[in-house]
């Protein structure tokens, strides 16, 4: 069991704070929302590497995020993953597969002034997937996140501050905590460069170390409604996954 919970939060702590993307291929989110009767999808594939005692994980992760702008200031977020992992022994190789919890959020930008505006991301997840195989919780989770945003012109610095009320059947942390900073830097009009860094609480009862990461990536507007974007994830401390890779694809209609 304790296999499977490892899965479970390698794809679920390690690439997503919750259930939905910022602007790809970064943790931290923005807030930034779609506008009244806007919408946008956005497709996520990450794949992580982490080797520790001889053991060897290889995990991926499928994302669609479909984004749906109610307000012009409140977007409503769905979001379903699909996982892929492998972990090899010197004894077994074990392989899983199989869509995750379903989430869904909203983001209301409450305060915009100047340069500063703030928001406020609420979400839950659904236990749509099987908890036993790793592949998700098992029980009905809640999420409420902070978002700060500075628009410095050419320089967009976003800062995340959240809490995860982590309900579930695996006998893990009840309550996480997660803090985040990114920023955005715009060298030409088309072409981003982003760099993110980030640390929560571990999930993991007996573990004192806090899983922490640093983030470098780029992501290039095709037009004015089209995005791809990759990225390179590190894991600062050994409770982070060792190396993850970021490719993303941004609609908006």
């Amino acid at each position: 069991m304790k296999l499977f919970i490892k899965i479970k939060f390698i794809f679920l702590l390690i690439y997503l704070p919750i259930i939905s993307r910022a602007q790809l291929p970064c943790i931290s989110d923005n807030t930034g929302t779609q506008g009244k009767s806007n919408a946008q999808i956005e497709l996520y594939y990450g794949m992580g590497f982490h080797n520790e005692h001889r053991c060897i994980e290889n995990s991926t992760e499928i994302l669609p995020v479909f984004t749906y702008g109610l307000r012009d200031k409140v977007d409503v977020v769905v979001a379903y993953p699909f996982l892929f992992s492998k972990i090899q022994n010197d004894t077994s190789v074990t392989n899983i597969r199989g869509f995750s919890d379903a989430g869904v959020e909203f983001k209301y930008c409450f305060f915009e002034k100047d340069i500063l505006s703030l928001a406020i991301k609420p979400g839950i997840s659904i236990p749509t997937g099987k908890y036993q195989l790793g592949m998700g919780s098992g029980k009905v989770s809640g999420s409420a996140f902070f978002i700060a945003s500075l628009n410095l012109s050419a320089l967009f610095i976003n800062g995340n501050l959240g809490y995860m009320r982590n309900s579930n059947k695996c006998g893990d942390a009840l309550d996480i905590w997660h803090l985040s900073l990114d920023a955005d830097y715009s060298i030409k009009e088309d072409f981003h460069l982003i760099a993110n860094t980030g640390i929560e609480k571990n999930p993991d009862k007996s573990e004192k170390l806090y899983p922490v990461f640093g983030l470098i990536g780029v992501y290039y507007c095709l037009g004015e409604n089209f995005e791809i974007s990759t990225g390179y994830k590190k894991g600062l401390t050994s409770a982070e996954t060792n190396h993850a890779f970021i490719y993303g694809l941004t609609f908006r209609f």
